[in-house]
C-alpha cells in the first residue's frame, strides 16, 4: 500500500488527489486501484495531469461508493492498492 495523495475536490463521480511527494510517478499506471485508510476500494486512476513537480491525479470512483462517503473523503490521504 502506497501513499497517493490527499483529496482536494469531487466533480461528478471523479475525485481530484493532489499527489503526495513520496510517490514515484512512474509506477502510476492508468486502472490503479485506489483504496481508503479503512482498506476499502474505492475507483482507479483515470488520468495524471497539471505540473511535474506538483501533479494531481483523477480517480473515477465506483458506482456503489454513495454521496455522503464522497463528501467524507474531502482532505483524506489515499492509496494505491
Amino acid at each position: 500500500m502506497k501513499r497517493l495523495g490527499t483529496v482536494l475536490h469531487t466533480i461528478d463521480n471523479t475525485l481530484v488527489v493532489r499527489a503526495d511527494k513520496t510517490l514515484d510517478l512512474g509506477t502510476l499506471n492508468p486502472n490503479s486501484m485506489i483504496i481508503t485508510k479503512t482498506m476499502r476500494k474505492i475507483g482507479k486512476v483515470k488520468e495524471l495531469f497539471g505540473p511535474e513537480k506538483n501533479p494531481y491525479i483523477s480517480v473515477r470512483l465506483f458506482k456503489d461508493i454513495k454521496e455522503p462517503e464522497i463528501t467524507r473523503l474531502k482532505n483524506e490521504r489515499v492509496y494505491l492498492a
